[in-house]
């Protein structure tokens, strides 16, 4: 029976099944087994029950496997759709940073960026590309409802430039556009935070500060003289949590960088017990590394996944992380990519009407869900990309941002990814960007290729978490947000 999928085998000896067509985990007791094991040639008793239930699944497709067929052109009409129900504009303000942080993405680690030469966004750029969109944001294009745009300002350090947040917010609340109302965000090492918390009160930023747990733990945080941040930043929160004690609790977050200097333990201890927050934990990016320090750079490179494991010893940090570790999070991707009807965005509910049609890769669709203007006028689609990949760009206030291009573009490279997808089991529930895919020899070489092998490797560690954590289920359906 060609069509009858592996059974899998949990941890506990528990065997399920897994319908590709139905996106449709069976359990799978001993007497049905036997039932999915026999032979086509062999005789069925039709009075059993599991040789009945095996004849239903079977005439209801059970068994079969989706075909995917790929969508490689992408429209420019989709392009300007995407604009203009844009969810996330950022603004790099300036290049500019108070602090030389060791292991910064802009630092001496890395290539992929454009040389740092403390420069200041200005606002007349700024307000060229505000401009375009509030044009698309009027249009028949904008098919949001009640949109809410998060403008993140973005360094550098953006405290650094402050006059020009401030240009830039009074403008975007002048322009009154029906149905549109704007946040605001910041990710910033709160070195200039007592100057400027007023402000940032005042237009309810929601705040993220850098800080990797206590002194010594920080010590990769240090200015272009080598001397510690740690005392001025603590000083500054400090001062943030008294002055706005309300504010603090709702619009404030933390975010440590791991490194060979801490831990999750010791970020959690030392932010948790001093700011009552548990804080949100990166990795060192592990893209762009120069060839000549990599050496260097993996010897201060710490995995999350190993440093939570080990956290995850005492209760108490295991509770405040809850459903943050690696296990749990391969869990909570596993079930939205495998389980069907579930959908993390109105826009995937949307896609899905598309049947058996998939865009390669999971790369977000040019501007689905941000807009990067960096502070030499590159136009990107995401922060997290390399600024070779930009897809426009804005100088002397001209603004070359042509979406027949920007789709061309984007299509060219589906057609040269693509082949590695039509081999992939996980073509059709990819989170691979292909931004961040490396080439070899004139080809594209995929590091998240998967083999039926693997595939059957992570539904195991699926159904094993599954049935070792079951209350997990319910808290991961009671937390999505639709956006």
């Amino acid at each position: 029976m060609n069509k009858q999928p592996a059974l899998i085998t949990s941890k506990a000896g528990n065997h399920y099944i897994y319908s590709d067509k139905l996106q449709y985990f069976s359990y799978v007791p001993p007497e049905m087994e036997t039932a999915f094991m026999r032979r086509e040639s062999e005789k069925r008793d039709s009075q059993d029950y599991y040789e009945r239930k095996f004849q239903f699944l079977k005439e209801h497709h059970f068994f079969e496997k989706e075909k995917i067929v790929f969508q490689t052109d992408y429209a420019e009409e989709l392009v300007r759709k995407n604009l203009a129900c844009l969810r996330q504009l950022l603004i790099e303000v300036t290049d500019f940073c108070s602090l030389r942080c060791k292991y910064c993405g802009y630092g001496e680690f890395y290539s992929n960026y454009d040389v740092r030469e403390t420069h200041n966004q200005t606002f007349e750029n700024v307000k060229k590309l505000i401009d375009l969109l509030a044009e698309l944001w009027k249009s028949d294009y904008n098919t949001s409802y009640n949109n809410t745009v998060i403008i993140g300002f973005y360094g550098g350090e953006p405290l650094l430039n402050m006059p020009l947040i401030r240009q830039t917010i009074e403008y975007v609340e002048s322009l009154h556009i029906k149905d549109l109302t704007f946040s605001y965000n910041m990710t910033t090492n709160a070195m200039l935070l007592d100057r400027y918390m007023d402000f940032l009160v005042e237009k309810n930023f929601s705040l993220l500060i850098s800080l990797d747990g206590g002194e010594y733990q920080s010590g990769y945080r240090v200015d272009k003289n080598g001397n510690p941040s740690f005392h001025r930043v603590i000083k500054n929160v400090q001062r943030l949590r008294e002055t706005y004690p309300h504010f603090f609790k709702e619009n404030v977050k933390f975010n440590a960088v791991l490194h060979d200097r801490n831990s999750v333990e010791e970020c959690f201890q030392f932010i948790y017990g001093t700011f009552e927050k548990t804080p949100m934990i990166s990795e060192l990016n592990v893209n762009g590394i120069v060839k000549e320090r990599q050496g260097e750079f993996f010897r201060m490179f710490n995995s999350k996944v190993q440093s939570f494991r080990k956290a995850f010893e005492y209760e108490d940090i295991k509770e405040a992380f809850q459903m943050e570790d690696s296990d749990s999070i391969h869990y909570h991707t596993m079930l939205m990519n495998y389980v069907g009807d579930r959908y993390l965005t109105y826009v995937d509910l949307f896609d899905s009407l598309q049947k058996n049609k998939y865009i390669p890769t999971g790369t977000c669709r040019p501007f689905e869900r941000k807009l990067f203007l960096t502070v030499n006028g590159k136009i990107l689609p995401c922060e997290k990309i390399g600024q070779e990949c930009a897809v426009g760009n804005l100088s002397d206030v001209q603004m070359e941002l042509d979406c027949a291009q920007t789709a061309q573009q984007y299509s060219q490279m589906y057609k040269r990814v693509v082949t590695n997808c039509n081999h992939c089991q996980h073509a059709k529930r990819c989170g691979q960007c292909m931004f961040l895919l490396t080439e070899k020899d004139g080809k594209l070489l995929c590091h998240g290729m998967h083999t039926k092998k693997m595939l059957q490797e992570e539904f195991t560690a699926f159904l094993t978490y599954a049935e070792e954590h079951p209350s997990d289920y319910e808290k991961l359906l009671s937390s999505i947000v639709i956006d």
